[in-house]
Protein backbone atom coordinates (compact mmCIF):
# COMPACT_ATOMS: atom_id res chain seq x y z
CA UNK A 1 0.00 0.00 0.00
CA UNK A 2 1.42 3.48 -0.78
CA UNK A 3 1.39 6.20 1.73
CA UNK A 4 -0.01 8.93 -1.02
CA UNK A 5 -2.82 8.30 -3.59
CA UNK A 6 -2.32 8.40 -7.04
CA UNK A 7 -4.29 11.77 -8.37
CA UNK A 8 -5.96 9.69 -10.70
CA UNK A 9 -7.22 6.92 -8.37
CA UNK A 10 -8.43 9.50 -6.72
CA UNK A 11 -10.53 10.88 -9.15
CA UNK A 12 -11.80 7.66 -10.73
CA UNK A 13 -12.81 6.68 -7.36
CA UNK A 14 -14.51 9.59 -6.19
CA UNK A 15 -17.01 9.22 -9.95
CA UNK A 16 -17.45 5.22 -9.02
CA UNK A 17 -18.19 6.19 -5.47
CA UNK A 18 -21.72 6.91 -5.74
CA UNK A 19 -22.49 3.86 -7.47
CA UNK A 20 -20.11 1.38 -5.48
CA UNK A 21 -22.79 0.19 -3.14
CA UNK A 22 -25.24 -0.72 -6.37
CA UNK A 23 -21.95 -2.31 -7.90
CA UNK A 24 -20.66 -4.39 -5.26
CA UNK A 25 -23.35 -6.55 -4.36
CA UNK A 26 -23.86 -7.82 -8.31
CA UNK A 27 -20.22 -9.74 -8.15
CA UNK A 28 -21.48 -11.86 -5.11
CA UNK A 29 -24.56 -12.17 -6.87
CA UNK A 30 -23.56 -13.73 -10.29
CA UNK A 31 -21.24 -15.79 -8.63
CA UNK A 32 -24.01 -17.09 -6.20
CA UNK A 33 -26.50 -17.86 -9.07
CA UNK A 34 -24.01 -19.49 -11.06
CA UNK A 35 -23.46 -21.86 -7.80
CA UNK A 36 -27.12 -22.36 -7.14
CA UNK A 37 -28.76 -22.52 -10.74
CA UNK A 38 -26.39 -24.76 -11.96
CA UNK A 39 -26.56 -28.09 -11.36
CA UNK A 40 -23.00 -29.61 -9.61
CA UNK A 41 -23.00 -32.69 -12.29
CA UNK A 42 -22.29 -29.10 -14.69
CA UNK A 43 -20.48 -26.81 -12.78
CA UNK A 44 -18.08 -30.79 -12.17
CA UNK A 45 -17.84 -30.79 -15.92
CA UNK A 46 -16.84 -27.14 -16.36
CA UNK A 47 -13.19 -26.07 -16.29
CA UNK A 48 -12.20 -22.26 -15.21
CA UNK A 49 -12.64 -20.80 -18.56
CA UNK A 50 -16.42 -22.23 -19.31
CA UNK A 51 -17.14 -21.30 -15.06
CA UNK A 52 -15.39 -17.50 -15.65
CA UNK A 53 -17.71 -17.32 -18.84
CA UNK A 54 -21.02 -18.50 -16.90
CA UNK A 55 -20.24 -16.19 -13.90
CA UNK A 56 -19.08 -13.20 -16.43
CA UNK A 57 -22.62 -13.60 -18.40
CA UNK A 58 -24.70 -13.39 -15.45
CA UNK A 59 -22.19 -10.13 -14.11
CA UNK A 60 -22.59 -8.41 -17.29
CA UNK A 61 -26.70 -9.01 -17.10
CA UNK A 62 -26.61 -7.81 -13.36
CA UNK A 63 -25.02 -4.44 -14.39
CA UNK A 64 -27.55 -3.84 -17.36
CA UNK A 65 -30.52 -4.71 -15.22
CA UNK A 66 -28.77 -2.41 -12.31
CA UNK A 67 -27.62 0.30 -14.93
CA UNK A 68 -29.34 0.38 -17.89
CA UNK A 69 -31.76 2.90 -17.34
CA UNK A 70 -29.59 5.44 -15.25
CA UNK A 71 -29.03 8.53 -17.09
CA UNK A 72 -25.18 8.76 -18.31
CA UNK A 73 -24.51 5.03 -18.52
CA UNK A 74 -24.31 3.74 -21.57
CA UNK A 75 -23.35 -0.30 -22.76
CA UNK A 76 -21.03 -0.17 -25.28
CA UNK A 77 -19.83 -3.11 -27.02
CA UNK A 78 -17.30 -2.78 -29.67
CA UNK A 79 -15.57 -6.14 -31.82
CA UNK A 80 -16.54 -8.45 -28.44
CA UNK A 81 -15.23 -5.66 -26.01
CA UNK A 82 -18.08 -4.81 -24.19
CA UNK A 83 -17.62 -1.85 -21.55
CA UNK A 84 -19.95 0.07 -18.85
CA UNK A 85 -19.61 3.46 -20.24
CA UNK A 86 -20.01 5.97 -17.07
CA UNK A 87 -21.20 9.51 -18.33
CA UNK A 88 -17.55 9.48 -20.94
CA UNK A 89 -15.48 9.78 -17.69
CA UNK A 90 -15.01 6.14 -16.84
CA UNK A 91 -15.18 2.92 -19.07
CA UNK A 92 -15.95 -0.02 -16.97
CA UNK A 93 -14.67 -3.41 -17.92
CA UNK A 94 -15.61 -6.44 -15.55
CA UNK A 95 -13.72 -9.56 -15.14
CA UNK A 96 -12.04 -12.08 -12.99
CA UNK A 97 -9.05 -11.37 -11.29
CA UNK A 98 -6.13 -11.90 -8.78
CA UNK A 99 -5.41 -10.68 -5.81
CA UNK A 100 -3.40 -7.49 -6.84
CA UNK A 101 -6.54 -7.22 -8.82
CA UNK A 102 -4.74 -8.25 -12.73
CA UNK A 103 -7.00 -9.94 -15.16
CA UNK A 104 -6.06 -11.78 -17.91
CA UNK A 105 -7.32 -11.93 -21.40
CA UNK A 106 -7.36 -13.24 -24.71
CA UNK A 107 -3.91 -11.46 -25.86
CA UNK A 108 -5.34 -8.79 -28.72
CA UNK A 109 -4.96 -5.13 -30.11
CA UNK A 110 -7.63 -4.02 -28.82
CA UNK A 111 -6.95 -5.19 -25.33
CA UNK A 112 -3.66 -4.18 -25.16
CA UNK A 113 -5.12 -0.26 -26.18
CA UNK A 114 -7.62 -0.63 -23.90
CA UNK A 115 -5.20 -1.37 -21.26
CA UNK A 116 -2.75 1.29 -21.89
CA UNK A 117 -5.49 3.95 -21.98
CA UNK A 118 -5.33 3.96 -26.41
CA UNK A 119 -8.00 5.65 -28.08
CA UNK A 120 -10.29 3.20 -29.19
CA UNK A 121 -12.92 3.70 -31.90
CA UNK A 122 -16.50 3.98 -30.74
CA UNK A 123 -15.32 4.71 -26.86
CA UNK A 124 -15.20 8.35 -25.60
CA UNK A 125 -11.91 9.11 -26.17
CA UNK A 126 -11.26 10.95 -22.48
CA UNK A 127 -12.70 8.46 -20.73
CA UNK A 128 -10.69 6.77 -17.87
CA UNK A 129 -10.42 2.53 -18.80
CA UNK A 130 -10.28 0.42 -15.76
CA UNK A 131 -11.15 -2.97 -14.93
CA UNK A 132 -13.66 -3.71 -12.01
CA UNK A 133 -13.36 -7.24 -10.83
CA UNK A 134 -13.90 -9.74 -8.68
CA UNK A 135 -10.98 -12.27 -6.82
CA UNK A 136 -13.27 -15.46 -6.55
CA UNK A 137 -11.90 -18.22 -4.17
CA UNK A 138 -10.23 -21.73 -5.18
CA UNK A 139 -13.88 -22.82 -5.39
CA UNK A 140 -15.50 -19.98 -7.19
CA UNK A 141 -17.71 -20.42 -4.46
CA UNK A 142 -18.09 -16.99 -3.06
CA UNK A 143 -15.82 -13.41 -3.80
CA UNK A 144 -13.16 -12.73 -1.52
CA UNK A 145 -12.72 -9.53 -3.18
CA UNK A 146 -14.23 -6.53 -5.87
CA UNK A 147 -10.91 -4.57 -7.06
CA UNK A 148 -10.93 -0.97 -9.42
CA UNK A 149 -7.53 -1.53 -11.25
CA UNK A 150 -5.84 0.88 -13.76
CA UNK A 151 -5.03 -1.52 -16.05
CA UNK A 152 -1.12 -2.08 -16.83
CA UNK A 153 -0.22 -1.43 -12.78
CA UNK A 154 -1.09 1.91 -12.24
CA UNK A 155 -3.07 1.54 -9.29
CA UNK A 156 -5.49 -0.75 -7.25
CA UNK A 157 -8.23 0.19 -5.51
CA UNK A 158 -10.31 -2.33 -3.32
CA UNK A 159 -14.18 -1.86 -2.45
CA UNK A 160 -14.68 -2.55 1.57
CA UNK A 161 -18.25 -3.94 2.52
CA UNK A 162 -18.18 -2.34 5.65
CA UNK A 163 -21.49 0.40 6.28
CA UNK A 164 -23.09 2.14 3.87
CA UNK A 165 -21.73 4.18 1.46
CA UNK A 166 -19.50 1.27 -0.09
CA UNK A 167 -15.64 2.51 0.75
CA UNK A 168 -12.43 1.77 -0.78
CA UNK A 169 -8.99 1.49 0.24
CA UNK A 170 -6.05 1.77 -1.57
CA UNK A 171 -4.16 -1.76 -2.40
CA UNK A 172 -1.66 -1.15 -4.80
CA UNK A 173 0.97 -3.33 -4.64
CA UNK A 174 4.89 -1.75 -4.20
CA UNK A 175 6.86 -2.91 -7.12
CA UNK A 176 10.16 -3.57 -7.00
CA UNK A 177 12.82 -0.96 -8.78
CA UNK A 178 13.73 -1.68 -11.88
CA UNK A 179 17.91 -1.84 -12.73
CA UNK A 180 19.01 -3.63 -9.67
CA UNK A 181 21.16 -6.77 -10.15
CA UNK A 182 20.57 -9.55 -9.50
CA UNK A 183 22.53 -11.76 -7.05
CA UNK A 184 24.52 -14.37 -8.28
CA UNK A 185 23.15 -17.98 -8.85
CA UNK A 186 24.90 -20.62 -6.99
CA UNK A 187 24.72 -24.69 -8.04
Amino acid sequence: MHDEFDPDQLAVMAQLEPYLPRMYPLFGAAVELYNTEYPPMVRAQHDTRATTSGIWCHLWHGFQAEFLDEPGFHFLEIKNLKVLNIKDQILVRAKKVDANGRHSNNDTAQQRAYDAQEALPGLPPAAARIVMGYQPDAAFSLVERVTVRRPRGAWVSQVVDEGEPRRWIDITPVELPFGRERPARHG
